[in-house]
């Protein structure tokens, strides 16, 4: 019986001192990676000089430029949640726009700050999608400048 406790307590330990060690040393990179999640944005264009897509922006209205490893995409609009995606989805088309999806990680601040304005779009007039639109490619917009 006593070997049994020896045998249970010493790996009670070693359990301990390896959740310390995964909490402590390596967990924040997996826990701040789990915690990013994609958000989809459409865009008009993808180019592999700053020119280019610098003219294709003064086409479209509040579009901004994201580069990411060399190539700069003309986005015209970010969203997080599947029915504000689909509503802008149709707002675009409707609009005679052609575009592209893609993703992109976002971290939990980007997206509590575009909860609000995802709200508006799913009940509000199309009418207000524009200044809403806006005000989510100014949040991306300070999130990729940071």
């Amino acid at each position: 019986m006593k070997q049994n406790v020896k045998i249970f307590l010493i790996a009670l330990g070693i359990g301990m001192i390896s959740a310390f060690v995964v909490c402590y040393k390596i967990e924040p990179t997996i826990i701040s990676n789990a915690l990013e999640t994609k958000v989809t944005y459409f865009y008009v264009g993808s180019y592999n000089d700053i020119n280019s897509a610098n003219s294709k922006k003064s086409n479209y209205n509040n579009a901004l430029i994201y580069s990411s490893d060399g190539i700069y995409s003309v986005i015209i609009g970010i969203y997080n949640k599947k029915e504000s995606i689909e509503l802008m989805e149709s707002y675009f088309l409707d609009k005679g726009i052609n575009f592209r999806k893609k993703e992109v990680k976002a971290s939990q601040e980007l997206i509590k700050a575009m909860r609000d304005y995802e709200l508006l779009i799913a009940t509000s007039d199309k009418s207000y999608y524009e200044n809403l639109n806006k005000s989510l490619l100014k949040l991306f917009s300070e999130y990729i400048n940071k």
